[in-house]
């Protein structure tokens, strides 16, 4: 079993790997050659090209049931009670408060799965293959230094994809969807204007903010 430095070695070696990887597919949508398929690992359908398959830790921007039911039982004198009352509604209304925040829209941390990016569609192994059909993309929201991409699917909730390849399969499906690195309008951060340039250090685990 890798130790905990081996494991740090590794993600640290994934991370440069997919960051050299993102770097060439700019470099080569730059000088206008066309993305180029692999052999596929999954049945294609006809005109179907596989490009690759990555592990992502996926978030959904959505929101959640909570509620929040509580009493206050106080026995005393009047004045005592009074005082047990009054503490007791600051707090169910701090708890209330609490819950309806949770319950707000915000991104979620679903799990780790297996990604496959085709031409067509993006699939997570999520218990079976879930395919998010790309003809159905509304909005692509890039967030390379992140090491993150936001997909925003007619009818489904929004979709976070997160991981050391993830910078690599936004720029090869922007290639596939718009022939360039980029959707259009996207400014890509200064670190990448250039195209090269070292790759981040690991990003924090805090999500970004939602739309």
């Amino acid at each position: 079993m890798p130790g905990f430095r081996e494991i740090q070695q590794q993600e640290a070696e994934q991370i440069a790997a997919g960051w050299k990887s993102m770097v060439g597919m700019i470099e080569h949508l730059s000088a206008g050659r066309p993305v180029q398929p692999v052999q596929p690992t999954i049945m294609c359908r006809p005109g179907e090209e596989q490009y690759g398959t990555l592990p992502v830790d996926v978030s959904l921007y959505c929101g959640a049931d909570y509620s929040y039911s509580g009493g206050t039982f106080a026995s005393g004198g009047l004045l005592f009670t009074a005082a047990a009352m009054a503490a007791g509604a600051a707090y169910h209304a701090n708890q209330r408060r609490k819950a309806e925040e949770a319950s707000r829209p915000q991104w979620r941390p679903w799990g780790r799965f297996p990604a496959i990016i085709t031409n067509r569609r993006v699939l997570l192994m999520i218990e079976q293959w879930s395919s998010y059909e790309l003809e159905h993309l509304l909005m692509i929201e890039p967030s390379p230094m992140q090491y993150s991409v936001a997909l925003h699917f007619e009818g489904s909730y929004p979709i976070m994809l997160r991981g050391p390849w993830v910078p690599w399969a936004t720029v090869t499906l922007c290639g596939a969807m718009f022939g360039k690195p980029w959707p259009p309008g996207f400014v890509p951060p200064p670190e990448l204007q250039g195209i090269g340039g070292p790759a981040p250090q690991t990003p924090q685990q805090e999500l970004p903010p939602g739309p």
